[in-house]
């Protein structure tokens, strides 16, 4: 199970990899991939943990 402050450092990881997903160009689509593993490992460690992170997000 994982601490609340790690949940913490998972949406804060999240939130930035999202925010690069978004200013990736052409150039770098090579990246995309690598983030979007990222983003799936966040996901599921999120899932397993019960923790919707829109639910945490909002409040």
């Amino acid at each position: 199970m994982l601490q609340p402050e790690e949940i913490f450092l998972l949406l804060r990881d999240k939130t930035l990899l999202l925010e690069l997903k978004e200013q990736i160009n052409d150039y770098h689509i090579f990246y995309l991939s690598m983030i979007n593993d990222q983003l799936s490992l966040i996901d599921n460690a999120l899932k397993e943990c019960n923790v919707d992170s829109c639910t945490i997000s909002k409040g």
